[in-house]
């Protein structure tokens, strides 16, 4: 499988490791003194950056930004993670033309935390990047696309910003990844067809993120009348386990179709 990822992953601890979601986004910067100089002159009274730390200047939040020469990966890397937004060609040649590369990083979990790292990487779009990719969902934006989520913006955005969902593992089983960025479990739906999968985890994903309910263990779901009953349990085997930047810290939620006559 190709390595959609260019950050290097480093052995950490489970039980101390937190939440993160890192932002890739490459630009046509001649140097760094331009980036810096970029940021302050396109984020007048909202962002700055100083000290490798871009603060949000009205939250006093601090985002960890790192600046990386040319990758000769980027443009592979961009049109994998960038299939589902169906990127065009011409963006892909743009995104091989970069010159440098910005890693933006904060500790997220929770639906607030990954707005504000949106808009911190909005300001990088806005500052000459090209585009942006989500390195802890695998799913890559033109710069439009992301400015257009956070314009019009609605919690429920978050989910199309920082979930992919059309995974299938070797099984053929579908699931979703980068629900950690925003503090909530993944999904494997069992015993589905391709399309019945992704309409079905969609529906699913979307219940936790805006209804926010108390799921527990064998809880049922149907996205409406027309829809069998699944029973909802864990699963403990993530098809991401032990990727550090993908592993969902929180865990995952298995729908599987309850047997009929099954009153249990």
């Amino acid at each position: 499988m190709f390595n959609i990822f260019n950050k290097k992953e480093k052995s950490v601890n489970k039980t101390e490791r937190k939440p993160k979601t890192i932002l890739c986004i490459p630009g046509n910067w001649n140097d760094r003194t331009e980036i810096v100089t970029a940021i302050a002159e396109n984020n007048t009274n909202d962002f700055i950056f100083a000290g490798m730390i871009l603060l949000n200047l009205k939250t006093n939040k601090g985002f960890e930004l790192e600046i990386c020469d040319r990758d000769d990966r980027m443009k592979d890397s961009f049109k994998y993670a960038g299939m589902v937004n169906q990127v065009s060609d011409e963006f892909l040649a743009e995104i091989d033309k970069h010159k440098y590369v910005i890693y933006l990083s904060a500790e997220t979990g929770n639906l607030e935390s990954a707005t504000e790292i949106a808009k911190a990487g909005n300001a990088i779009l806005k500052s000459g990047g090209i585009g942006i990719k989500v390195e802890t969902a695998g799913k890559a934006f033109t710069k439009e696309h992301w400015i257009e989520l956070l314009t019009d913006f609605e919690e429920s955005n978050l989910y199309e910003m920082f979930v992919l969902d059309s995974i299938a593992n070797e099984q053929g089983q579908i699931y979703s990844c980068g629900m950690h960025n925003l503090g909530l479990k993944d999904t494997i739906v069992v015993g589905e067809e391709f399309d019945d999968s992704i309409t079905l985890m969609k529906s699913f994903n979307y219940f936790i993120l805006i209804d926010k309910p108390n799921l527990k263990e064998n809880h049922t779901f149907s996205p409406s009348e027309e829809w069998p009953t699944f029973k909802i349990t864990k699963e403990n085997n993530q098809p991401n386990k032990e990727q550090e930047l993908l592993e969902n810290q929180y865990g995952m939620w298995k729908l599987e179709k309850k047997p009929a006559g099954n009153t249990v």
